[in-house]
């Protein structure tokens, strides 16, 4: 099944391209401010969390351990596929093509039936941008690719796009964002790391994250920095872009003079939501000394997707990237009462616990760790499908830094997993014991190739009969445990070409 992309959608989505920047208002003035949401994973002592619903990147520790915030874990399971390109604009000006699921089966309390929440918090789409107020607090030149560097601290200063799309099924506003129980919904998040390059981080706000949600006219429903989030920040209202199982997206991450811009198009209903990391729109960076917050842009850190370009605290040292973030439910009102079970409620749909201040389900015995991914049963989802933007072979394809003709396809690739953080099991020091599956784990879902040639597309899951033409190995695809200059990140596949280049 090949996604088709018609010449006046690709008319509608240029525009788009072109246009957005006509949303922004004027840069906002550099005033510090100290308040709610400093620290995202929640333990900060001294700024409670509007919502605990946005999710947080996962650091690294020192030397690649487990991190630890405020002595508690805060990892979390992110199976990922990493594309990369040494051509200019790779880095900074991309578009992907998706498809939602189209079938989610109503879930079971027994886990006969299961949906997609109950497997990810959601899809995400990564990308590295500068922060010269986070991790390691060095200069960082916007679209540049001086700022690679691993060996000495020398690092630029890093933070983490992640554009998540939200599956429905929770309760919204619980412990995982959801905006409402039939549609899809999508959120920018960006997160810094107030951790020095030895890893000594300030306590009172370890990891800020700025979030909203996309809307149809670009204005955040709420205050977006980690020094001002309000509950409006993390609410659905009448602007937010809701998307239907099923639909077909275009999904651009692209710099402007305002700062990077991520825009969805849905192409099959016409609607499209968008946001800008603008000091305009209420983004801002952190004080490591002083937890305030003053307005910035972002921007992103690299002119290329090149293999040493990434973000160096980040578990998966990532840039242009779509990872899978699983492993926080587990079903029943109480789970199992382990101790990784937290946050747990009574419906609409199941009873379950979402595992939020552990980090994740550390056991691997909730359904994300059970053979109940995509596999063309009708008991368990449909699987999201990653075409490319010709609607021929996979992966997202870029245009020359400030241009809107998407028509370079990355031509390589890489498996990652950062599961084996979680894994008490794992020696950090020395990679014994860190294994994929995970200790304890039934099951541990991998990416897969459907179709073949330019009808090729990209999910992940389980085999499809009938479907699956290379698996890449399953759960060997994800590699060994690996170091890069002597610091642990996880377990990482070889580089390998684009099976489908577009």
């Amino acid at each position: 099944m090949r996604l088709k992309l018609s010449t006046p959608f690709l008319s509608f989505v240029i525009a788009l391209l072109t246009s957005a920047g006509g949303f922004l208002t004027a840069a906002a003035a550099q005033t510090a401010t100290l308040g709610s949401g400093l620290d995202c994973n929640g333990w900060s002592p001294i700024s409670p969390n509007a919502s605990r619903a946005w999710p947080c990147a996962d650091p690294r520790g020192a030397l690649g351990s487990r991190f630890l915030d405020n002595g508690w874990y805060v990892g979390h399971d992110e199976p990922a596929v990493q594309f990369f390109s040494t051509k200019p604009g790779s880095g900074n000006n991309l578009a992907w093509r998706i498809r939602l699921p189209q079938r989610d089966p109503v879930p079971t309390q027994s886990g006969s039936s299961v949906a997609t929440f109950e497997l990810a918090r959601g899809f995400v789409f990564g990308l590295a941008l500068c922060d010269p107020r986070s991790n390691p607090f060095n200069p960082c030149t916007p679209n540049s690719d001086t700022n690679a560097s691993l060996v000495l601290p020398t690092d630029a200063g890093s933070a983490a796009l992640e554009l998540f799309i939200f599956p429905p099924g929770y309760p919204p506003l619980t412990t995982q964002l959801s905006c409402d129980l039939t549609h899809w919904c999508a959120g920018l998040g960006i997160n810094s790391l107030e951790c020095d390059y030895y890893f000594n981080c300030n306590p009172n706000c370890t990891e800020p994250g700025n979030g909203s949600l996309l809307q149809d006219d670009g204005i955040p429903p709420g205050p977006p920095g980690p020094g001002a989030q309000t509950l409006a920040s993390f609410t659905p209202n009448a602007h937010t872009l809701l998307m239907n199982p099923g639909d077909d997206l275009v999904i651009a991450i692209r710099d402007t003079p305002d700062g990077v811009l991520t825009l969805i198009i849905d192409l099959t209903t016409g609607r499209e939501g968008f946001m800008v990391a603008s000091a305009a729109n209420g983004f801002q960076n952190t004080d490591y000394a002083t937890c305030q917050t003053y307005p910035f842009s972002f921007h992103p850190e690299f002119s290329t997707a090149s293999p040493g370009n990434g973000i160096p605290w980040a578990s998966l040292y990532s840039n242009v990237s779509f990872f899978t973030e699983i492993g926080h439910f587990e079903l029943g009102g109480t789970a199992d009462s382990d101790a990784d079970d937290s946050d747990c409620f009574s419906g609409p749909t199941v009873a379950g616990c979402i595992d939020y201040f552990s980090g994740g389900d550390l056991d691997f015995d909730g359904p994300p760790y059970q053979p109940d991914w995509p596999d063309g049963s009708k008991k368990h989802p449909s699987p999201l499908l990653i075409g490319s933007l010709t609607g021929r072979g996979i992966g997202p394809m870029s245009a020359s830094p400030g241009g809107i003709v998407y028509s370079t396809p990355y031509t390589t690739m890489q498996f990652k997993t950062n599961v084996a953080n979680a894994d008490s099991n794992c020696n950090f020091t020395n990679g014994v014991g860190c294994v994929v599956p995970p200790n304890g784990a039934a099951f541990y879902p991998f990416y897969s190739q459907l179709g073949t040639r330019t009808g090729c597309l990209l999910t992940i899951g389980n085999d499809i009969p009938g479907r699956t033409t290379n698996d890449f190995g399953k759960d060997a695809q994800y590699g060994p445990y690996t170091f890069i200059a002597g610091f642990a990140f996880g377990n990482f596949g070889a580089l390998i070409p684009n099976p489908c280049s577009p």
